[in-house]
């Protein structure tokens, strides 16, 4: 028996080059151990040798088979320390053990003892011999033939392995709703899938391209590993490695794998156009031999399955929380981003804010260069303010800034910053357009409940701004919205009013001061509630500004005060109508129209009205409005500045201003006979306005003694209660018969 197994010659001997296969002799004869380490010397398959392991017992190969999980073959002997020990020991491996992979060939000297068919199916044993019939040659081949099938068994299980591992991974994948976090989670997992790690790209686009077309510059690294992980973000155009770029490029545009001396990249194909890639630094065949080619198809069908759905949540959560214009947050972006810092305990700063005359920016350049504007508006935001918590584009040119902290030295510093990050204008083409920002701020002091009420509150002290125009920011205080709701009460009755047979004017005359006769009347709109009640005209105004019927309002006043005015008898030529100009009709193109409109219908001469502006106006040097005002005088027109000295009041600018006069807030007419340096205010008004030649009118002049010092002070005209008070259509016409009568007396 020995002899047989020696027969044959020596199988060339080549050296291996891995880990070699284990095998298990189980036998109670020690030479048969000897004589099978003799015939299988130097023997290899596939480049791996044979590895022999011992046991003189089944007990013994129980102990063996327990501490080695790998053992690929087990030539076990039936008859051992029992006629049964053999079989039992199969029975153990397979029942107990739980081994299925480890391939069973019995051998017996007795062939009484031969194991029936049902047993052999049973336990799946791949072979049964009698030792006196084993050659060497019979040996070798009944060894390499249970090596193959421990092969293909091992190959079924480490792919039904992978398999479940694959499903795992792909579940844990598809969680991930940013593509971030997916990409990264792709390389996690192969390199778990491999089994060892492997350098890697995922290339792809951030987000679902428009129209179901990518556009190859916008492919980027997505995630990276090993020697790749600086590469992140990379536009694939700039990726260093030549080989690798192009291999990536050409897999993405091709959509079929490609290869490299080093490594090899495998399309992501979708149905929405969300093109990509992954390049392993592993060749086809380590890859094929690590992880199996349908586990590696199937892998790579998951991720691109994947790739697709996360690019189409990427790109629904971009359209709801990125905005298309500026690349910043959008208002849901803003909210999500509060509720998740406040729920923190952190405080928080809304700063709401728009872009001054900017309807007048779209007019002039159009809408697709105010988005240009828009969006440079926002990169400048977000350089300005790189410890925001996040900053949104609300709507039109209104942007939202949320920041922590809200004391009055936070505020103050952000006025600053804005201010400096707009001193520059914005460069489009050949035009140079710069943005004056108006800014409204809400803190969590202001007893806010939540996200959208904090961001009203910034709304409503924006709005204040609006309306005021004395300043570029405010800060929220709960008296700002009793304020707004008022401007809503009182809009609601304007726009309930929609005949305008609830509007009527009333005018107050303005007296020359050296002899009290006419020189002008001032146009007031009086509006008149269901219930018969007169609104306050100012409060009115600022409804009508607020609602946005200031324009249609202010075109109604201009065409029934000049026709009323230019039927009015009895008026030396030289008498003018005065009439107001609110800080939104200015900025319309449609003033210009309007007015036409009214004097060609009342064929009134333009010189022979005079428009009252407010100072707030020329707090930006606004090019809207000093253009309007220039077109007036050009037509003959005076422009005035009303209540002169309770805003800007720069001496010093109002000489370059394009206007004619100035008139004298009542608030210090009224105290000057009393108050010491209400006098001095007003002497020094007047002395300027002298020397820059424009002409001064004192509003608010009720009292003899008023007067008499606006009279010593050389003031040009005179305009209050000691006159007249407003008075409607038919009560001026009796004015004018009495105050044109010889010897009349005012007082």
């Amino acid at each position: 028996m020995v002899m047989d197994f020696l027969a044959p010659s020596e199988p060339d001997v080549k050296k291996a080059t891995r880990a070699p296969w284990k095998i298990l002799i189980v036998d109670d004869d020690p030479d048969v151990h000897e004589v099978t380490k003799i015939a299988v010397a130097g023997c290899m398959f596939e480049n791996r040798a044979f590895e022999l392991l011992h046991a003189l017992s089944a007990q013994e190969a129980r102990e063996v088979l327990e501490k080695q999980q790998d053992i690929a073959v087990a030539l076990v002997d039936v008859v051992m320390e029992s006629d049964t020990a053999g079989l039992s020991l199969v029975s153990w491996i397979r029942s107990e053990l739980k081994n299925n992979f480890t391939r069973l060939i019995l051998r017996t000297g007795q062939p009484g003892y031969a194991p029936q068919t049902d047993v052999i199916m049973k336990f799946d044993i791949d072979g049964y011999t009698e030792k006196a019939e084993l050659s060497r040659t019979k040996l070798i081949t009944a060894i390499i033939t249970a090596l193959r099938g421990y092969k293909l068994v091992m190959s079924l299980e480490t792919n039904r392995k992978k398999l479940q591992l694959l499903n795992e991974h792909f579940a844990a994948i598809v969680e991930k709703n940013a593509l971030s976090e997916f990409a990264s989670a792709v390389l996690q997992h192969l390199n778990d899938l491999v089994g060892q790690p492997v350098d890697c790209l995922l290339c792809g686009l951030e987000a679902l391209p428009d129209y179901g077309v990518a556009d190859k510059s916008s492919i980027r690294v997505l995630a990276a590993t090993g020697s790749f992980e600086d590469k992140v973000d990379l536009p694939v155009d700039v990726i260093s490695d030549d080989v690798i770029r192009g291999c990536v490029s050409k897999c993405i545009e091709t959509q079929v794998s490609c290869s490299t001396p080093s490594g090899m990249a495998l399309p992501l194909v979708t149905r929405n156009g969300m093109a990509g890639a992954l390049y392993l630094s592993m060749s086809e065949e380590q890859l094929e031999e690590l992880v199996g080619s349908e586990v590696v198809k199937l892998f790579v069908s998951n991720v691109a399955l994947g790739y697709e759905k996360t690019g189409l949540l990427e790109h629904i959560r971009n359209l709801a929380y990125v905005d298309r214009v500026t690349g910043l947050s959008t208002f849901s972006g803003f909210i999500e981003t509060f509720q998740r810092n406040a729920a923190n305990n952190t405080p928080l700063l809304v700063v709401h804010s728009d872009i001054q005359r900017f309807r007048v920016i779209v007019d002039g350049i159009g809408d697709e260069k105010a988005g240009a504007v828009l969006k440079r508006t926002g990169h400048r935001l977000s350089q300005t303010f790189p410890d925001a918590l996040t900053i949104a584009r609300k709507e039109k040119d209104e942007f939202l800034i949320l920041l922590k902290g809200g004391d009055a030295n936070k505020i103050q510093d952000v006025v600053a910053r804005v201010e400096e990050a707009f001193q520059e204008p914005i460069t489009l083409d050949d035009n140079q357009i710069t943005l004056r920002m108006r800014l409204g701020f809400a803190s969590e002091d202001t007893d806010s409940q939540n996200a959208e009420q904090l961001v009203r509150f910034a709304s409503i002290a924006l709005n204040d701004v609006r309306q005021k125009g004395l300043t570029n920011h405010a800060v929220f205080h709960p008296l700002m919205q009793e304020a707004a709701f008022e401007r809503l009460r009182l809009a609601s009755l304007l726009t309930s009013a929609s005949n305008q047979t609830e509007f009527s004017l009333h005018y107050q005359p303005i007296m020359l001061a050296k002899d009290e006769s006419i020189a002008s009347f001032e146009a007031l709109m009086r509006f008149r509630t269901p219930s018969g009640n007169f609104l306050n005209t100012a409060r009115m105004i600022e409804a009508a500004e607020a609602s946005g019927l200031i324009t249609e309002i202010g075109a109604w006043m201009f065409k029934n005060a000049f026709a009323e005015f230019s039927q009015m008898s009895g008026l030396d030529e030289s008498v003018r109508l005065n009439v107001n100009l609110s800080p939104r009709q200015v900025q319309t193109n449609r003033i210009y129209k309007d007015i036409e409109d009214a004097v060609n219908a009342a064929e009134l001469p333009m010189d022979r009205l005079v428009f009252e502006v407010t100072e707030g106006l020329f707090l930006s040097n606004d090019q809207v409005t000093l253009a309007l005002l220039t077109w007036l005088r050009n037509k003959g027109a005076k422009v005035v500045i009303d209540d002169f000295g309770t805003g800007y009041s720069s001496f010093s600018y109002l000489r370059k201003l394009p206007v004619d006069g100035i008139k004298i807030d009542r608030s210090f007419i009224m105290n000057m006979d009393q108050d010491g340096d209400a006098l001095a205010v007003v002497k020094s008004i007047i002395a300027v306005a002298q020397a820059l030649d424009l002409s001064i009118t004192a509003e608010g002049v009720e009292t003899v003694a008023q007067r008499q010092i606006m009279q010593e002070l050389h003031c040009d005209y005179l305009q209050g209660y000691l006159y007249s008070k407003p008075l409607n259509a038919d009560d001026l016409r009796s004015f004018v018969t009495m105050a044109v009568e010889p010897g009349v007396k005012f007082g």
